[in-house]
């Protein structure tokens, strides 16, 4: 019997943000938005250096694991891949199937839609609110890790969580509803 799926975003959730903020508050974004090659997408290779997990996400994820496919979707793009795969590596000792977004012409919120129809989660973590209320449309079940910017965000399927280990009891009640 397979595992339910379990979709994890990284920064913001797995890992740290730079200097812990985590900016932005995902107000006033559109979905048809065009995406833009900006510095950000320039400096793929090399921004995430130096960047610690967020508390409990290594103990989070690994016992997770034991119960559920869980696959990272991460809007990073493909110029940071062996980064990102050495930073697992180090962190959490083994590397997960990693979805990255493979080209700046799509916003993360659509690259991250794009791939909940694909991969079918019962439940994704996310910590943008843009995000989260669309993928809510998608998936049973969203957990938004707690950040000062996306406290205004209420949804029904939108569960907040300070850190991964909350979303167990959860988990198992969108299990049994399935």
């Amino acid at each position: 019997m397979e595992k339910p799926r379990l979709t994890f975003d990284l920064d913001g959730v797995l890992c740290r943000p730079p200097f812990g903020i985590n900016p932005g508050s995902g107000r006033h974004k559109r979905r048809d938005a065009a995406s833009k090659k900006g510095v950000l997408w320039l400096t793929e290779g090399w921004r995430y250096h130096g960047r610690r997990p967020m508390p409990g996400a290594v103990e989070g994820f690994r016992t997770l694991q034991e119960q559920f496919d869980c696959v990272v979707v991460t809007a990073r793009g493909l110029p940071a891949e062996s980064l990102t795969r050495a930073w697992f590596t180090r962190h959490f000792g083994f590397v997960p199937e990693l979805h990255m977004r493979p080209s700046w012409e799509e916003t993360s919120a659509q690259f991250k839609a794009r791939k909940m129809a694909e991969l079918q989660p019962i439940a994704h973590f996310e910590d943008d609110p843009f995000t989260a209320l669309w993928v809510a449309e998608l998936v049973p079940a969203v957990f938004l890790v707690d950040w000062k910017r996306n406290r205004w965000v209420r949804a029904e399927r939108v569960h907040r969580i300070q850190v991964l280990a909350e979303a167990q009891s959860a988990l198992h009640v969108a299990i049994s509803g399935q």
